[in-house]
């Protein structure tokens, strides 16, 4: 089986134009669409606007640090924060940032340290994907048993049913009209409202 090519978003904000040549030069080999901040006030625009796969950053920025905003992208459960933080202050970056879930990567970095971090990246971040389906799927899953449980009631209370007959005759009704029992319920609930 094939891995489905993706293309993925990246926010690079960098006050440095070398390191933007650089980044971008780097992801030339990766399905990347990237774009670029100048500055934190700038990037937190753009996140406004749109959201990205991943957001990158090239510690310190003009206007702050930029550790508050990569941990602030990180509330995002769709985007990876990668902060690349000065030699000197990597330590406390680290024990900072990396409790919120944001990647740090000691600079200067070698291009082959790089890639295989954007690699490993790029793992996250379809983790992320797996996890955000599974997420919706139980919440999907929870709505439904709560609506069938309201339907029930509604059953018990106005058709003086057990819980168990209730919940056959959601059943039977579901597969009569061929619908789901989430369908079959909203119209019993709907009937009593």
């Amino acid at each position: 089986m094939a891995l489905e090519q993706r293309v993925y978003s990246m926010l690079i904000v960098s006050a440095s134009q070398k390191f933007n040549k650089d980044m971008s030069d780097l992801l030339l080999r990766f399905p990347f669409q990237t774009e670029h901040a100048a500055n934190a006030g700038e990037a937190r625009r753009r996140c406004l606007e749109q959201s990205y796969d991943f957001v990158v950053l090239n510690a310190p920025l003009k206007d702050e640090f930029g550790s508050r905003f990569c941990m602030d992208m990180t509330a995002s459960p769709d985007t990876v924060s990668v902060m690349f933080a000065p030699a000197d202050v990597y330590d406390d970056v680290v024990d900072k940032v990396t409790p919120h879930g944001v990647f740090v990567i000691r600079k200067p970095s070698s291009p082959s340290t790089v890639t295989q971090s954007v690699t490993l990246l790029i793992a996250a971040r379809e983790r992320l994907r797996t996890v955000g389906k599974k997420a919706v799927k139980a919440e999907n899953k929870l709505d439904e048993i709560r609506t069938v449980n309201k339907a029930k009631w509604f059953l018990i209370d106005n058709e003086d049913m057990s819980e168990n007959d209730a919940h056959k005759y959601i059943e039977k009704a579901a597969m009569d009209a061929g619908i789901s029992k989430r369908q079959a319920a909203q119209m019993i609930i709907e009937r009593y409202n």
